[in-house]
């Protein structure tokens, strides 16, 4: 006597696939959060490009040293860390040497000061990373800190040392560009001045 055997309705859904994908709808809002807590460091001025003046001395912007106490860069409302998704300490040279840049000064840039010593520049313009700090007060406030030291050295002499800062505060419309956008315009009106006393000290 043969046996019954029902009619197959299809294959059968493969439990590792399946299991996977609950796991994405678990894991999703987490991910989500860690990528929304990631600002990324750019820096675009609103400065026009300026070409360096015939004459103009040579300045070599060595890296700067991030003398913060630990990495993140802020924290959200929600009591989480904002964590830079690149080089703190790269992101404040690059931003200083365009701005050096933009008047009229021949910028190079070093790893350390030995390297800056060999490329022979006229000044060595060095300097710390003191303060990096967003504070999400809610989503549509938020505040920024920064802090940096400036240091201006002609052969083995300092000839300029001081301290700079920014601050801001802004209501903003919600949105997941906003942290990046702040930092940006902070460090803007950190580095600007700091240019320009570059400037006033290597054209005296």
């Amino acid at each position: 006597m043969r046996r019954y055997r029902p009619a197959s309705t299809g294959p059968r859904p493969n439990l590792f696939f399946v299991s996977a994908f609950l796991l994405v709808l678990l894991y999703s809002p987490l991910l989500i959060g860690c990528a929304q807590n990631t600002v990324p460091l750019v820096y675009s001025s609103p400065a026009e490009n300026t070409l360096p003046i015939a004459g103009a001395p040579s300045v070599c912007v060595v890296a700067f040293t991030d003398q913060r106490f630990s990495p993140p860069i802020g924290q959200r409302s929600d009591g989480t860390d904002f964590m830079p998704q690149s080089d703190v300490s790269a992101w404040f040279t690059q931003a200083l040497g365009t701005e050096i840049a933009r008047e009229g000064i021949v910028v190079t840039r070093a790893a350390s000061e030995a390297e800056a010593k060999s490329s022979h520049a006229d000044y060595i313009v060095t300097g710390t990373v003191d303060e990096v700090w967003l504070t999400e007060k809610s989503s549509t406030e938020y505040e920024t800190r920064l802090r940096s030291t400036l240091v201006i050295k002609s052969g083995q002499k300092n000839l300029f040392s001081r301290s700079f800062s920014s601050s801001l505060s802004r209501r903003v419309v919600p949105g997941s560009s906003v942290p990046k956008e702040l930092l940006t315009e902070s460090l803007s009106d950190l580095v600007t001045p700091m240019a320009r006393a570059v400037y006033e000290k290597v054209h005296r």
